[in-house]
């Protein structure tokens, strides 16, 4: 069979259409994993941590499981078919979302060797947010990937999937200068950890003080907190599911939800209204801004970072002031 000319991987649908576009006769292959949500267990295979990831984002009601499934066999079918062309290409930018993407899939490619057939353009800002233009420009950035990406890929891979924290948090000990996004990347996932003050983490301390300082609409909220962030990484549906998750049962922080959560088949209408909701900070929710609650002791964690299930009976925290890891029980720094 005659081999095609190039296979392009990336984050998602927005990306890969541009490519597509930018890039005629390029075979595109969107990703279509938040891999910063959900348990992402030491698998043994692809297809099972695929099977694993569908469960859990058809969960979130993000999708049909069997759809999911389906989605990714599709998008593991196409990895499987990289012999099949002259390059492949990896396109990824410099957020957590496309970080932990890209050691997915370089840890893949550790086992399946291509040489100097694998390549990667690395961005500093959104593919989707260029032009078609813009795209020949980035291409100039496109270099062979080295081994020396392949092996911290492969070593922060399995450290981001293990059961607990340490290996993950001590990749910014390491000299991972190849990959030089990844550093601020392992940085972020620690900051969603409950804080050892507040019990917040980064998001929820994010969305109080937005509410405190008078935003008051969920849509206005997503904004202002993508915002703060110097390289945003979360889409709106990871989003509400932070702002329900604070904003509804007994130790709720914010108060006007009423116990909506956001559905991503509801009627426009139902949407439109939780969009135009007017929030407001509960009393406990001004204790715990204020320094006097805390949010893990209150109410329930239940979160995974990676392959790690961080609950209230497995409470690893971050210290946001000296950003050291907490483990449970023993809390030490790490």
């Amino acid at each position: 069979m005659q081999s095609a000319p190039l296979m392009i991987i990336t984050n998602g649908d927005v990306a890969a259409g541009l490519l597509r576009q930018a890039v005629p006769g390029a075979e595109v292959l969107p990703w279509r994993d938040v891999l910063a949500d959900g348990p992402v267990p030491m698998a043994s295979t692809i297809a099972e941590l695929s099977e694993v990831r569908a469960d859990f984002l058809a969960s979130k009601g993000w999708g049909d499981a069997q759809a999911l499934r389906q989605i990714f066999e599709a998008r593991n079918r196409g990895l499987e078919q990289h012999e099949m062309f002259d390059q492949v290409v990896l396109w990824f930018e410099h957020d957590l979302y496309d970080q932990l993407q890209l050691i997915q899939i370089l840890d893949w490619f550790s086992e399946h060797e291509l040489g100097e057939r694998l390549a990667l353009v690395q961005t500093q800002d959104f593919i989707g947010r260029r032009s078609v233009e813009d795209i020949a420009e980035l291409r100039a950035l496109e270099t062979p990937v080295s081994a020396e990406q392949i092996e911290i890929a492969r070593i922060a891979w399995r450290a981001f999937r293990e059961p607990e924290l340490y290996d993950w948090s001590a990749l910014r000990d390491e000299d991972i200068e190849a990959l030089p996004n990844l550093e601020a990347a392992v940085l972020r996932q620690l900051q969603e950890l409950p804080g050892t003050k507040d019990g917040l983490s980064r998001t929820e301390r994010t969305i109080l003080e937005a509410v405190q300082s008078g935003v008051q609409k969920p849509v206005e909220l997503f904004s202002a907190v993508q915002d703060k962030e110097a390289a945003p990484f979360m889409g709106d549906w990871s989003f509400w599911d932070r702002l329900d998750g604070i904003a509804n049962g007994p130790d709720a922080l914010i108060t006007g939800l009423d116990d909506m959560r956001f559905q991503p088949d509801w009627p426009d209408e139902i949407r439109d209204a939780y969009f135009e909701r007017e929030v407001a900070l509960s009393d406990f929710g001004e204790e715990v801004l204020a320094g006097d609650g805390d949010f893990a002791e209150r109410g329930t964690i239940d979160r995974w970072l990676g392959g790690t299930h961080v609950t209230s009976e497995n409470l690893w925290r971050f210290d946001r002031e000296t950003a050291s890891l907490i483990a449970p029980e023993t809390g030490q720094a790490f």
